[in-house]
């Protein structure tokens, strides 16, 4: 069947190519709904590569859990160059992704790499395409990578790729679905109706091929009754083998079907010219996964377990990939396969930075613990506890940690019942409930002090160093660290070494006190030669948090992108996380909001938080849009407050009421600057860092009546307060805060004040200099700037041009079926877009969104 209406993005993709090889290398998104012809599209331009060009697959399949680096791994093969090379599977992830790195750099030829299906791929293959994304105009390489745009939940992990991957190097094609005159075309000489084919596939490519080439004289209702017709056709042979590869999610290789079926020639190559199947690369494989979902539904549920039966039998036969195993041991319903290879599997997963995939078999597990013994149910527990905690999941993380609580004390093994205590303390402190984190801590400390003596006492003790650190109370925090470094040294601990330092250190840093910068370093030093991933991760994540909070910028500068850099080869999620919510912090205050938004929405809408990154995250989005005057300010700072509230942790408490307080000055409220100032002052009480304090302070004197601190404060702020806005905004400029600077000059005579608002005018800063405007007025001046038009201002909701050409139809009335019918869109796509519209808009109806579009300039009059 030709492929019509692809030109265009052919033609696209053969640019990149020649951009790869000629200058600098790319990578493509190819993104569409289910069978709108994505793998069609990069087959053909495969084809049509210049004959120099290696090209390379890989292949994300449907499996119960996906293969953990399968697509990856399938890369790597093609680029072996000798069938005796040795095998690079098993490297630790950050080798493998340094090698293939290599393989697709100068002075390697020109690469094509294809990942196929990646809304099926597995967090350590996301983590990949991360990875050489960022790298990927130092490579001789085309890295293209389909995916189906509308199933993707918000929350789905890659959303968060491709929000991160932008830029000139990143390019993003969409294949949209046939017009009526392309189905009308095809349709020539088939005998169908072209506009009954049209109305019942929507333009979809491949429903359109389906019902073009059913073996029926009716034009049939769906897919599946077309995909099965086509399966009615063939002989007992042929559906035999169609069968058989419609419970294989991917390829099926050669063989597999020959040791369940034995001779299957004839009935394969029937299958393939009745259009079913098809061979790739000597494998069978279904043309399209809906034609696989449809053949897989027929088939009788006692059958098909008699088949996963014997594919589970020949698999483990043949050491195949233990998530293959696992999913066929589920459908065949044989648990005591399932309760050996799904564990395995998991551990497989988590050493290659696949968390989630792990959670997902050890969940797949729990289903049956029952058939295990207590102390295997009580370490399955205990695991999934720990690759939950891994993923941010705390509420799961919880219930799995009480379950093996109470069977480790069945068991009465003391040890065990501690660690997990201290599992469910770092639970509760995840999620803001301090009290119960120190009670499990302190227990798991009771309980360890009356064994014999052992280095878990001493990551007890570094963890209640932890908690008081956090808490602001370095006294605590430096005593018990000690008493964990006494362990370290006994028992020559490099963990509880570098964990305790990192407390010690931090605790210093966030008092004002630079010897703390010693002892971070020292932690990180530590971690780093002893290749202690998750000690390294955290250092990194406290050195760029403390040094952004104490405006040390030199600090930042280098810890931030090594940081980053780190924890990304070496997948340590939670603090990535974190050190990228500081680093968003850390553009905001160097005047970078774009950029800082969008980092920070990037992390609240597809990632799962952690308290300690979430508010942050929350913070930064709240303050570039309070500053700009943008809407939605105040759901952002409602929840950072009750989420920091929750902590009762100064670090979280103070930054929110400064904001909440600012966010008052904005609205001319004296009382409410006065009243969310001295939540945070209050909180500030013995605490030793004065940039906090110092900013709250600076607010709460603007309030009526004006709070004022009890703790020292940073010299900037107390310079603003004292009106001296000539050595403030001078020492907000060597800070490079150019917001801060601009806010000290305003309390200055004309000069300072046009100063000002050239600043704010380069930010985007509408409230503030509305204000200077009018102080510039009240002085008399004439000639003053307006600022730009609200007409010009950016779409901060951040709806794709898709979505806005949802709204404007929806300004017009259309319902979902019309708007299906007008966009050439399936009306589970007009669903989805309509759902992320009401999302981003943060509203409940079509009528809100209609009214907050106006609101915000996205929609004009004309519309």
């Amino acid at each position: 069947m030709d492929l019509l209406e692809r030109q265009v993005q052919l033609g696209e993709l053969s640019q990149h190519l020649r951009d790869a090889g000629a200058s600098a290398g790319k990578i493509v998104f190819v993104s569409g709904e289910a069978g709108a012809g994505k793998s069609t599209l990069v087959e053909e331009f495969a084809q049509q590569a210049p004959r120099a060009t290696r090209v390379l697959w890989g292949y994300c399949d449907a499996l119960q859990t996906s293969r953990v680096l399968g697509p990856v791994n399938e890369v790597l093969t093609g680029l072996s160059l000798s069938p005796d090379a040795p095998r690079e599977f098993d490297l630790p992830r950050e080798q493998l992704f340094s090698r293939l790195f290599e393989r697709l750099s100068p002075p390697n030829p020109l690469s094509v790499v294809v990942l196929e299906d990646l809304h099926w791929a597995d967090e350590a293959t996301l983590d990949f395409v991360r990875f050489l994304g960022r790298r990927i105009q130092r490579t001789r390489c085309l890295l293209i990578a389909t995916h189906r745009d509308d199933e993707l939940a918000p929350t789905h992990l890659l959303r968060g790729v491709l929000g991160e991957l932008t830029g000139k190097h990143a390019v993003r094609i969409h294949v949209p679905i046939l017009s009526f005159r392309a189905v009308e075309q095809l349709a020539e000489g088939s005998g169908c109706d072209a506009r009954q084919v049209y109305d019942v596939t929507g333009g979809n490519p491949f429903f359109v091929r389906e019902l073009l080439c059913a073996p029926t004289d009716a034009v049939p209702g769906t897919v599946r009754d077309a995909v099965l017709a086509r399966l009615m056709q063939c002989s007992a042979a042929g559906r035999e083998v169609a069968e058989l590869v419609s419970l294989l999610p991917g390829r099926t290789e050669p063989w597999l079907t020959r040791a369940i079926l034995g001779d299957f020639g004839a009935g394969a190559d029937e299958a393939v010219e009745r259009g079913l199947l098809r061979f790739h690369e000597g494998a069978l494989a279904y043309r399209h996964e809906l034609g696989r979902l449809a053949v897989a539904s027929a088939i009788p549920r006692a059958c098909a377990q008699t088949l996963h039966q014997s594919i589970l039998r020949t698999l483990i036969e043949h050491d195949a990939d233990v998530s293959q195993l696992v999913h066929h041991a589920l459908h065949a319903q044989d648990l005591k396969a399932l309760l050996e290879y799904a564990p395995r599997a998991a551990q497989q997963a988590a050493q290659a930075g696949a968390h989630r995939e792990a959670v997902a078999h050890l969940t797949t597990a729990l289903r049956f613990v029952d058939a295990l013994s207590i102390p295997e149910r009580a370490q399955l527990y205990e695991l999934h506890t720990i690759e939950c905690n891994v993923t941010n999941q705390v509420s799961e993380a919880l219930a799995s940690a009480t379950q093996a609580l109470a069977l480790w004390r069945e068991c009465g093994d003391a040890l065990a019942q501690a660690r997990v205590l201290l599992l469910i303390g770092r639970q509760y402190w995840k999620s803001g409930q301090n009290i119960l984190a120190n009670r499990h801590v302190g227990d798991a400390i009771a309980l360890l002090e009356t064994l014999p003596r052992g280095r878990e006492l001493g990551m007890a003790y570094s963890a209640r160093s932890q908690l008081a650190m956090t808490n602001d109370e370095m006294d605590q925090a430096l005593e018990y660290g000690k008493r964990a470094l006494e362990f370290a040294a006994q028992f020559d601990d490099h963990g509880v070494r570098a964990h305790a330092l990192n407390n010690m250190g931090t605790a210093l840093l966030e008092s004002d006190n630079a010897s703390g910068l010693a002892k971070l370093e020292q932690a990180l030093a530590v971690a780093l030669e002893h290749d202690l991933h998750d000690h390294a991760g955290r250092a990194y994540a406290n050195l760029v948090s403390s040094s952004v909070r104490q405006r040390l910028n030199k600090l930042v500068l280098r810890y931030l992108p090594e940081g980053i850099e780190y924890c990304e080869v070496h997948d340590v999620q939670d603090s990535l996380l974190y050190t990228r919510a500081y680093g968003a912090h850390f553009e905001l205050i160097s005047g970078h909001w774009d950029r800082a938004a969008e980092v920070a929405a990037e992390l609240i809408d597809h990632h799962t938080l952690a308290i300690a990154q979430r508010v942050p995250a929350l913070l930064v989005l709240a303050l570039v849009r309070a500053r700009r005057g943008d809407p939605r300010v105040d759901p952002l700072l409602d929840e950072a407050l009750q989420l920091a509230l929750q902590t009762g942790e100064f670090q979280r408490i103070g930054p929110v009421a400064a904001a909440r307080a600012e966010l008052a000055w904005y609205r001319g409220d004296p009382q409410r600057i006065a009243a969310e100032a001295a939540i945070g002052l209050r909180a500030a009480e013995g605490r030793r860092d004065p940039w906090i304090p110092g900013e709250l302070a600076y607010w709460g004197h603007c309030g009526n009546p004006p709070v004022a601190p009890t703790t020292p404060i940073a010299e900037p702020y107390q310079l603003m307060i004292d009106g001296d806005w000539e050595r403030a905004a001078a020492a907000w400029q060597l800070l490079g805060a150019p917001y801060e600077r601009a806010l000290a000059l305003a309390q200055g005579p004309e000069e300072a004040l046009r100063e000002s608002l050239v600043i704010l005018e380069q930010l985007g800063a509408g409230p503030l200099a509305a204000i200077v405007r009018q102080r510039l007025r009240e002085l008399g001046v004439r000639g003053i700037p307006r600022g730009p038009r609200e007409s010009t201002r950016k779409n901060l909701a951040g709806l794709t041009s898709r979505e806005v050409q949802v709204l404007r139809l929806l300004v017009r009335g259309h319902t979902n079926s019309e708007l299906a019918h007008r966009l050439h869109i399936s009306a589970k796509t007009v669903d989805h877009h309509v759902s992320s519209i009401l999302d981003k808009l943060e509203v409940r109806s079509r009528t809100e969104a209609v009214a907050a579009a106006f609101g915000l300039g996205i929609l004009k009059s004309d519309d």
